[in-house]
């Protein structure tokens, strides 16, 4: 291609950069029950052609406006997931933690704020997060099974509510912190209280100081004088029988009145997460789980307890993550190609397991996936959906029910809110996909734009030096023409002088001319 500059035209410019108009709400219609769960029906529906809507906002409207691969956050669910369990424990001093580490998006941080929680930060970058998203200090515990030095001096410096500490060597860590910076610094002293009951067992979970060594961890954060025992802790991990709760406060607070015996004063009960979601990832999981019910339940022990070992009522402190956030998140992806390979057939999408439900990897979850752009077809073939990726393991499920399936096919993701884009990475060197939340009135809102290769680069180019940002500025540009704007999606020979050669040529020519002025400046 001839690289002589020309002119480069007005109308090609506003195609690389113009943004489609407004979203619109569509008139809704029920969707067809075979793809309709409870879990959904506040937020779902269909336009009259088949196609998903989510708030009354249209997926193929959604792609056109940010492009799939992306995730869509359902922001009624997620505040009413928020509400819900607040309002499920009647207890006086209720104090729920999110436990971001599901979910780390600023946005979803911000409106569990709102929505009177406090923050369980699983790392110095989780807390530096909740105070991007305005938490004070004392708002946020920490809590992890490993803090360097510097991790336990940023947490006391800050003025955190209270360091959780997993182990008896942590305990030594942070009392020597709190000398060197003559500070006494608030704990909970997470603890495993070596639970069996039934399928459910902490016996070889890694969380806390064993039970047997709990009294030891006492006497010793009661006795040094730069820690200042503030609470208890359990981890808590996906238990459906809210007895294990029970048992765990029943253990605690035997410890927190032998505490207070030596003196320390038991402000808050901890018992951590692990509450069912009501989606499908799990079957087995939290299938007829009643929140309300089981919050009674621990309440009533709760009381019981108190009175059992003598002691003022602490707030009591849940730190739920999954329950919050998983049914509020769909991921959109579009079908680039059908392929039969013997009696299997074969979908591609254009995002993968990576970069979209990469805890597939590590649980064997199984997501629903919708036909979103032709929910009114019948369902009349199995198929595989693979992602994009070059990996034999990129499946986003099988066996899976569809209409017949086509290229520019748009399938939605359903339930994968907490640990999938926290997961997610740049396998093949690709970009991490967006984020758009949806509200109730159906406006949308970009709240994580798709990654930049600059950035995913950076850790590499930093100490490398092979590149400069003007260097990639110009592969970027490069990259980010959007064809499509530019000659629509279906090039026909009569058009291509007109809507690809002329412009295309002068774009080309307007990078490749700021690229020659910049090595000449270099």
């Amino acid at each position: 291609m001839d690289n002589t500059p020309v002119q480069m035209p007005a109308d090609v410019s506003e195609h690389v950069i113009t943004i489609p108009s407004p979203l619109i709400k569509k008139k809704k219609q029920p969707m067809p029950k075979k793809h309709l769960k409870d879990r959904w029906k506040k937020f779902l529906s269909q336009d009259k052609e088949g196609n998903l809507l989510v708030e009354g906002l249209s997926v193929k409207d959604l792609d056109a406006k940010f492009g799939a691969p992306l995730y869509i956050l359902v922001e009624r669910e997620l505040r009413e997931r928020l509400r819900t369990f607040k309002n499920a424990f009647p207890y006086p001093h209720f104090r729920p933690q999110f436990a971001c580490k599901v979910n780390s998006n600023i946005s979803i941080i911000k409106i569990a704020k709102e929505e009177g929680f406090d923050l369980d930060a699983s790392s110095v970058g989780e807390i530096i997060l909740g105070l991007l998203a305005d938490y004070e200090p004392q708002q946020i515990t920490f809590t992890n099974l490993y803090k360097t030095y510097q991790d336990i001096a940023f947490a006391a410096m800050i003025g955190v509510q209270a360091i959780t500490t997993d182990s008896l060597e942590e305990l030594q860590k942070i009392a020597l912190v709190g000398k060197n910076l003559d500070l006494k610094i608030r704990i909970f002293l997470r603890i495993n209280p070596l639970i069996k009951m039934g399928n459910y067992s902490t016996l070889k979970q890694q969380y806390g100081i064993p039970l047997h060594q709990a009294r030891k961890a006492v006497e010793y954060a009661t006795s040094d004088p730069h820690i200042e025992l503030v609470g208890l802790h359990f981890h808590g991990s996906y238990i459906v029988n809210p007895q294990v709760y029970c048992v765990a406060a029943n253990r605690l607070l035997k410890l927190a009145a032998y505490a207070t015996e030596l003196g320390a004063h038991i402000r808050y009960l901890d018992l951590g997460g692990g509450f069912p979601t009501h989606d499908n990832s799990h079957p087995e999981y939290g299938k007829s789980y009643n929140l309300q019910k089981a919050g009674s339940f621990i309440v009533k022990s709760l009381h019981r307890l108190l009175q059992k070992y003598n002691l003022p009522e602490p707030t009591l402190i849940f730190e739920p993550g999954k329950y919050i956030v998983s049914n509020a998140m769909i991921g959109l992806v579009k079908v680039v190609s059908c392929k039969k390979m013997g009696s299997e057939n074969i979908v591609i999408a254009n995002g993968s397991v990576y970069n979209m439900i990469p805890d597939r990897f590590v649980s064997n979850c199984r997501y629903e996936i919708l036909p979103a752009s032709k929910l009114n077809k019948p369902l009349i073939k199995k198929y595989t959906v693979f992602g994009s990726t070059c990996d034999c393991i990129d499946v986003m499920t099988r066996n899976l029910w569809l209409p017949k399936i086509e290229e520019g096919d748009l399938l939605t993701i359903m339930d994968c809110g907490a640990y999938s884009i926290v997961f997610t990475s740049n396998f093949n060197s690709l970009k991490r996909v967006p984020v758009i939340l949806v509200k109730q009135d159906g406006s949308a809102k970009l709240i994580r734009r798709r990654d930049r290769y600059a950035e995913m680069f950076a850790p590499e180019l930093d100490v490398l030096k092979v590149a400069d940002p003007n260097e990639l500025k110009y592969f970027y540009n490069l990259h980010r023409i959007n064809f499509e704007k530019i000659w629509g999606e279906h090039l026909t020979p009569e058009i291509r002088e007109k809507k690809l050669q002329k412009p295309l040529q002068a774009i080309l020519s307007h990078i490749y001319r700021d690229k020659q002025n910049t090595e000449q400046t270099v």
